[in-house]
């Protein structure tokens, strides 16, 4: 459990750092919802905040869970996050899979699978403890 949860962690990251790219203003909009924009405007980049807040709590209880950080929050909580997150996740990986930009579709539809199938593994192994 502790290989797939470092896994998992190493592969969602990809898709915290193109949330902060994208808030920032960089021209991967290609990579994000369905490559409607180059540049994601300056409108819509305050939309990206509470996903990357999410994310980070999710790499956290994901880390959590498999034991590589320190526990803070009680590990029964951590046990439900992990499979909130875990069909959290489910479906964002079919979002992406079915988006029509074929670089989202590929490049983080493939983190995205293996980030997903690592959180489903972390969150059943929380259930041998």
């Amino acid at each position: 459990m502790t290989i797939a949860t470092i896994i998992g962690a190493i592969f969602f990251l990809p898709s915290i750092a193109l949330n902060v790219a994208l808030a920032f203003g960089a021209p991967l909009g290609l990579y994000a919802m369905n490559g409607r924009n180059k540049v994601v405007p300056k409108e819509a980049r305050k939309a990206f905040i509470i996903p990357i807040c999410m994310q980070f709590f999710a790499m956290f209880v994901l880390l959590s869970a498999g034991r590589i950080v320190p526990e803070i929050i009680p590990f029964m909580i951590t046990r439900i996050l992990a499979f909130f997150f875990a069909v959290y996740l489910t479906f964002y990986t079919a979002t992406v899979l079915f988006s029509t930009a074929y670089r989202e579709r590929m490049v983080m539809g493939s983190f995205a699978v293996v980030a997903t199938i690592c959180f489903w593994i972390t969150a059943f192994g929380t259930l041998n403890f």
